[in-house]
């Protein structure tokens, strides 16, 4: 609302000062990590940075009866496109106000208008034209400001790299939804403990790519770069920086829970430490793990900042061990050149190369498990005998390599539940694994029964991406997800956790829901090309933040225990 309302001001031309008032409030409320409907109930808005009398009242009476006149007023006469328009980067106020101006209603409307050289006819700036037809176009992995935590973290690990370059910055983190591995992340916030803040904020505001310094504080940097995403740089003294640390990873709900805790015990938490009430003193935290001993607690791991739990656990200081990238022992789950004509699409990389990768990254054992031969141009001897002369690869592999090649397949779930892939060839595997890849759209019912189906087939050990999500693309398909995870606890079968960047399937609540029934887990990457094998680190975050530990991730085990489990 109050970034609309900027955009409001410019568009009516309103001075400066309205509109970076609502900017700063903005960004001080979208910093914050208690809800400021919970601060307004506690008559605490004045402690938020940035809200001064006026929008102070417009709150207050936003609270009180659901809207303000004074916003409307200001709003009315602005097409409602005009703030959709504003999330594609490089879009400003006049921009999309002449979009809106030309007859574009939304941003679809706006994609197709682009391809069909409309609105240059209609004499829009053919320059820009070409640079919203590039934004719109280009990575897939950004949308509705969300982008994929793979895509988050890669960005991020580039600008920690550049802020440690910095000598008088001692640390750096992520903060919010990216340092909790959440799926889909927002703009990008860091951590900084610096006991020079000027000369920090100076080499933040100096970084290569920024396009825009939105703010720039005595101990804060905001900017966007230009891939249109922003970026928040909170500036410490290193004697608190485990406090900042703490606030602002979050989550919101973590947060208000340890409030009250804290208030039980006479005390009152923020980014500067921990104050006792009754003496005014605060207590600074160099680290998060003196934060949580002011509380009595255990350190939770970020990624389980939930309050689903967490700090119950924490204060019996009965945490679960969670589950580390370092404890995979295989990937089950990639898809090599090998020509086996498949069903859907062929991997990138040979089944050598992608064996040498997993030799690299210290598995004990892996699995090549292209797509079943394509049912549509081979007979069932056909699809046999190319699964046939896959064994044979698998065995010369086996025979040269010093590492367990297993041969899998990654076999499709037609909408009976049944298989096109020949019972000869599923006697050639090591083991299944299966998925839904068509026809997502079933009903609850008969979406179960379908998978159900599938999971009893005594060769079948692995479901793959479970529920069909594609994260910002396409919804989970509806299904008995405690039917299913009940049958997989009693069968063994096994729930995969995909780690494809647009997938991350099973999601964290499916995955604590999946362990209350027994159910044993895979995390695999679904890598069709060498490099995509670097993802297993997202399946794991997903597995953390699902409260996973070694002992319920089948591929952490020793090649023993892991055989016994598959029967081979």
């Amino acid at each position: 609302m109050l970034r609309e309302l900027a955009t409001a001001y410019v568009l009516k031309k309103g001075n400066i000062f309205q509109i970076r008032a609502y900017e700063n409030a903005a960004t001080s409320i979208e910093n914050l990590t208690s809800e400021v409907q919970d601060l307004w109930e506690e008559g605490k808005l004045d402690e938020i940075p940035g809200v001064g009398k006026n929008i102070h009242e417009y709150l207050d009476e936003l609270f009180k009866t659901g809207k303000v006149r004074h916003w409307e007023e200001m709003k009315s006469g602005i097409e409602k496109g005009v703030f959709e328009f504003l999330d594609i980067p490089g879009v400003g106020p006049m921009t999309a106000m002449k979009l809106s101006q030309l007859g574009v209603r939304d941003r679809k409307d706006l994609i197709n208008k682009l391809r069909s050289g409309e609105l240059i006819e209609k004499g829009f700036s053919e320059k820009i034209a070409e640079k919203l037809t590039f934004e719109l176009r280009r990575r897939p992995s950004v949308k509705e400001g969300r982008m994929l935590l793979p895509y988050a973290f890669t960005q991020a690990e580039k600008i920690l790299a550049y802020l440690k370059k910095c000598p008088d910055i001692e640390k750096a983190d992520v903060l919010g939804s990216l340092r909790r591995m959440v799926a889909t992340v927002g703009d990008l916030d860091f951590a900084v403990a610096s006991k020079k803040p000027d000369k920090t904020v100076e080499h933040i505001a100096s970084m290569p790519g920024i396009v825009q310094v939105v703010d720039k504080g005595e101990a804060k940097v905001r900017v966007k770069i230009a891939s249109g995403v922003q970026l928040d740089f909170l500036i410490a003294d290193p004697a608190s920086y485990g406090a900042l640390l703490q606030h602002f990873t979050g989550s919101k709900a973590h947060n208000i829970h340890l409030r009250s805790l804290a208030q039980k015990k006479g005390l009152s938490l923020s980014e500067y430490g921990v104050r006792m009430v009754d003496e005014g003193k605060i207590i600074k935290c160099e680290t998060e793990d003196d934060f949580y001993k002011m509380l009595g607690m255990e350190t939770p791991e970020p990624e389980i900042r939930e309050d689903t739990g967490e700090i119950e656990a924490a204060q019996a200081h009965k945490l679960p061990k969670l589950v580390e990238l370092k404890d995979i022992k295989g990937d089950l789950h990639t898809h090599s050149d090998f020509p086996i004509d498949p069903s859907h699409d062929l991997g990138a990389s040979s089944p050598e190369e992608m064996v040498k990768e997993a030799k690299r990254l210290g598995y004990a054992y892996f699995g090549l498990s292209e797509h079943q031969p394509s049912v549509a141009n081979h007979t069932p001897e056909q699809m046999v005998e190319l699964v046939r002369r896959k064994l044979k690869l698998i065995e010369q592999l086996n025979y040269s390599e010093d590492i367990r090649v297993l041969n899998l397949l990654e076999v499709d779930i037609t909408p009976d539940g049944s298989f096109s892939l020949p019972e000869d060839g599923f006697k050639l595997l090591d083991f299944a694994l299966v998925g839904v890849h068509s026809v997502h759209n079933m009903g609850k019912v008969e979406m179960t029964e379908r998978i159900l189906k599938a999971l009893n087939h005594p060769k079948v050990k692995v479901l793959t991406h479970p529920t069909g999500r594609i994260l910002l693309e396409r919804d989970s398909f509806d299904a008995d997800w405690p039917r299913i995870f009940e049958f997989a606890g009693k069968n063994k079968k096994a729930m995969e956790i995909s780690a494809f960047p647009s997938r991350l399937d099973l999601s964290d609540v499916l995955i604590r829901e999946a362990k209350k029934y027994g159910v044993k887990f895979v995390i695999n990457t679904d890598s069709h090309r060498v490099d995509q094998m670097e993802n297993m680190m997202f399946g794991v975050s997903m597995g953390r933040r699902g409260w996973l530990t070694k002992d319920d991730v089948i591929n952490t085990w020793d090649w023993k225990k892991f055989a016994e489990w598959f029967n081979i």
